[in-house]
Protein backbone atom coordinates (compact mmCIF):
# COMPACT_ATOMS: atom_id res chain seq x y z
CA UNK A 1 0.00 0.00 0.00
CA UNK A 2 2.68 2.20 0.77
CA UNK A 3 4.39 1.96 -2.50
CA UNK A 4 1.12 2.92 -4.33
CA UNK A 5 0.48 6.10 -1.88
CA UNK A 6 4.49 6.73 -3.05
CA UNK A 7 3.70 6.32 -6.95
CA UNK A 8 0.73 8.32 -6.19
CA UNK A 9 2.73 11.05 -5.24
CA UNK A 10 5.64 11.10 -7.49
CA UNK A 11 3.04 11.45 -10.22
CA UNK A 12 1.08 14.18 -8.80
CA UNK A 13 4.50 16.18 -8.05
CA UNK A 14 5.70 15.74 -11.64
CA UNK A 15 2.19 17.29 -12.77
CA UNK A 16 2.49 20.10 -10.15
CA UNK A 17 6.02 20.65 -11.05
CA UNK A 18 5.97 19.76 -14.75
CA UNK A 19 8.29 22.30 -16.82
CA UNK A 20 7.53 23.99 -20.00
CA UNK A 21 9.75 25.11 -22.62
CA UNK A 22 10.72 28.10 -20.83
CA UNK A 23 14.69 28.75 -20.64
CA UNK A 24 17.80 29.16 -22.27
CA UNK A 25 18.74 26.50 -25.51
CA UNK A 26 21.75 26.04 -27.87
CA UNK A 27 20.75 26.47 -31.20
CA UNK A 28 22.96 24.93 -33.93
CA UNK A 29 22.98 26.60 -37.41
CA UNK A 30 24.94 26.97 -40.50
CA UNK A 31 27.86 25.53 -38.38
CA UNK A 32 27.22 28.21 -35.84
CA UNK A 33 26.26 28.12 -32.09
CA UNK A 34 23.71 30.77 -30.81
CA UNK A 35 21.59 30.90 -27.91
CA UNK A 36 17.73 31.97 -27.41
CA UNK A 37 15.75 32.69 -24.55
CA UNK A 38 12.06 31.25 -25.07
CA UNK A 39 9.78 33.02 -22.92
CA UNK A 40 5.99 32.90 -22.13
CA UNK A 41 3.63 35.75 -22.52
CA UNK A 42 -0.56 35.52 -22.35
CA UNK A 43 -0.69 31.73 -22.30
CA UNK A 44 2.06 31.92 -25.69
CA UNK A 45 5.59 30.83 -26.17
CA UNK A 46 7.93 33.39 -28.18
CA UNK A 47 11.83 32.98 -28.65
CA UNK A 48 14.64 35.86 -29.33
CA UNK A 49 18.04 35.76 -30.10
CA UNK A 50 20.59 36.94 -27.76
CA UNK A 51 24.11 35.65 -28.58
CA UNK A 52 26.18 33.45 -30.38
CA UNK A 53 29.05 31.52 -29.07
CA UNK A 54 31.62 33.17 -31.16
CA UNK A 55 30.91 36.07 -29.66
CA UNK A 56 30.22 37.95 -33.20
CA UNK A 57 27.31 40.20 -33.80
CA UNK A 58 24.27 38.47 -35.99
CA UNK A 59 23.99 41.15 -38.19
CA UNK A 60 20.83 43.08 -39.89
CA UNK A 61 18.21 41.32 -41.27
CA UNK A 62 18.88 42.06 -44.78
CA UNK A 63 16.78 39.27 -46.37
CA UNK A 64 13.20 40.77 -44.90
CA UNK A 65 10.69 40.62 -47.27
CA UNK A 66 9.90 44.24 -45.92
CA UNK A 67 12.35 46.78 -46.86
CA UNK A 68 11.72 48.96 -43.57
CA UNK A 69 12.73 46.05 -41.45
CA UNK A 70 15.76 44.92 -43.12
CA UNK A 71 17.95 47.24 -40.97
CA UNK A 72 17.14 45.94 -37.66
CA UNK A 73 19.12 43.76 -35.79
CA UNK A 74 18.56 40.03 -35.54
CA UNK A 75 19.75 39.62 -31.93
CA UNK A 76 16.98 41.22 -29.96
CA UNK A 77 14.53 39.82 -32.53
CA UNK A 78 11.72 38.13 -31.46
CA UNK A 79 11.73 34.94 -34.25
CA UNK A 80 9.26 32.32 -33.09
CA UNK A 81 5.76 33.37 -31.55
CA UNK A 82 2.50 32.08 -30.61
CA UNK A 83 3.56 28.64 -29.89
CA UNK A 84 0.42 27.13 -27.62
CA UNK A 85 1.27 24.19 -25.64
CA UNK A 86 -1.30 21.28 -26.69
CA UNK A 87 -0.54 18.15 -24.13
CA UNK A 88 2.13 15.73 -22.86
CA UNK A 89 5.14 17.95 -23.87
CA UNK A 90 3.45 19.02 -27.28
CA UNK A 91 3.27 22.86 -28.68
CA UNK A 92 1.54 23.55 -31.74
CA UNK A 93 0.17 26.41 -33.73
CA UNK A 94 3.34 28.77 -33.39
CA UNK A 95 5.18 30.65 -36.35
CA UNK A 96 8.84 30.90 -37.19
CA UNK A 97 10.57 33.48 -39.16
CA UNK A 98 13.92 32.29 -40.86
CA UNK A 99 16.51 35.46 -40.82
CA UNK A 100 18.48 33.27 -43.71
CA UNK A 101 15.86 33.75 -46.22
CA UNK A 102 13.42 36.26 -44.87
CA UNK A 103 10.50 32.78 -44.64
CA UNK A 104 8.00 32.58 -42.23
CA UNK A 105 7.01 29.16 -41.28
CA UNK A 106 4.91 27.40 -39.30
CA UNK A 107 6.40 25.69 -35.74
CA UNK A 108 5.56 22.84 -33.58
CA UNK A 109 7.27 21.45 -31.02
CA UNK A 110 8.04 18.58 -28.79
CA UNK A 111 9.80 18.66 -25.29
CA UNK A 112 12.17 15.25 -24.60
CA UNK A 113 14.11 16.17 -21.53
CA UNK A 114 16.96 18.73 -22.19
CA UNK A 115 15.92 18.73 -25.74
CA UNK A 116 13.60 20.35 -27.70
CA UNK A 117 12.70 19.11 -31.26
CA UNK A 118 10.50 21.75 -33.66
CA UNK A 119 9.21 21.18 -37.10
CA UNK A 120 9.31 23.72 -39.01
CA UNK A 121 6.83 23.82 -42.64
CA UNK A 122 5.61 25.64 -44.78
CA UNK A 123 2.23 23.53 -44.91
CA UNK A 124 -0.06 24.10 -41.15
CA UNK A 125 0.31 20.32 -40.45
CA UNK A 126 3.85 19.99 -40.82
CA UNK A 127 3.91 17.19 -43.41
CA UNK A 128 7.02 18.22 -45.24
CA UNK A 129 9.40 20.61 -43.68
CA UNK A 130 12.65 20.92 -41.61
CA UNK A 131 13.50 19.18 -38.55
CA UNK A 132 15.27 21.59 -35.64
CA UNK A 133 17.00 20.07 -32.19
CA UNK A 134 17.77 22.63 -29.51
CA UNK A 135 19.20 22.03 -26.36
CA UNK A 136 18.05 23.43 -23.17
CA UNK A 137 20.92 25.05 -21.09
CA UNK A 138 21.35 24.53 -17.79
CA UNK A 139 22.00 27.24 -14.83
CA UNK A 140 25.71 26.80 -15.34
CA UNK A 141 25.99 27.02 -18.77
CA UNK A 142 24.05 29.87 -19.19
CA UNK A 143 25.73 32.03 -16.77
CA UNK A 144 28.60 33.44 -19.20
CA UNK A 145 25.55 35.02 -21.38
CA UNK A 146 23.55 36.74 -18.74
CA UNK A 147 24.31 39.88 -19.49
CA UNK A 148 23.97 39.91 -23.26
CA UNK A 149 20.19 38.57 -22.40
CA UNK A 150 17.15 41.08 -23.23
CA UNK A 151 14.49 42.66 -20.87
CA UNK A 152 11.29 39.77 -22.46
CA UNK A 153 8.97 42.60 -21.09
CA UNK A 154 10.27 44.90 -23.60
CA UNK A 155 10.65 43.20 -26.89
CA UNK A 156 8.58 43.92 -29.11
CA UNK A 157 5.89 40.96 -30.22
CA UNK A 158 5.43 39.67 -34.18
CA UNK A 159 1.44 39.88 -34.97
Amino acid sequence: MNKIKCLIAACFLQFVFASDITGIYEVESNNEISYVEIFQKNGKFYAVGFANKSGKDSGKDIKNPNPSLRDRNIGGSVFLWNLQKADDGKYVDGRIYSFDNGATYYINARQEGELLKLKASKDKKGVIGKNLVWRKLNEKEIEPYNTYRYDTNKLELPK
